[in-house]
């Protein structure tokens, strides 16, 4: 989705009927070394539309560098690992959440480590309040 030239409009929160959030997301490890998620949803009703799709207008990257300025004091209390902080953004498996304009569905753009693996989908459709039979599942060029 990233270097598409397609404009950023607010849509009004009636225009979609679509429920649920849309957002970007990693699968990383918490303090026990187990998979966890961390990330950012929005409620579809606050989504910008880009193309085809209605989606969260933050990014990976910033949100990444905000927790890293944050330090552990942030990750403690969402029992995540300090060892995020000494890693970048694109060293874990992510993703990110958009509702289709086109299928009236949630698509889940993720690395195949995230979309092969029935448990980190559902903590994605879990964060995400996501119906797990009601989305569509793709990689793109971003993710691993």
């Amino acid at each position: 989705m990233k270097g598409s030239s397609a404009k950023l409009v607010p849509l009004a929160p009636q225009s979609s009927g679509a429920t649920g959030k849309v957002g970007f997301f990693w699968i990383v490890s918490d303090r026990l070394g187990r998979d966890a998620i961390l990330g950012e949803a929005i409620e579809v009703a606050n989504a910008e539309t880009y193309g085809d799709f209605l989606t969260h207008p933050g990014g990976h990257y910033d949100f990444w560098e905000q927790m890293k300025l944050r330090g552990p004091a942030w990750l403690r209390p969402r029992n995540l690992s300090a060892l995020l902080l000494s890693t970048e953004y694109e060293d874990w498996p992510r993703g990110r959440v958009v509702f289709s304009l086109v299928t009236k569905h949630p698509t889940i753009f993720a690395d195949r480590r995230i979309l092969t693996q029935p448990s980190r989908l559902q903590k994605v459709c879990m964060m995400f309040q996501i119906v797990e039979s009601h989305f569509d599942r793709r990689t793109d060029t971003h993710y691993r």
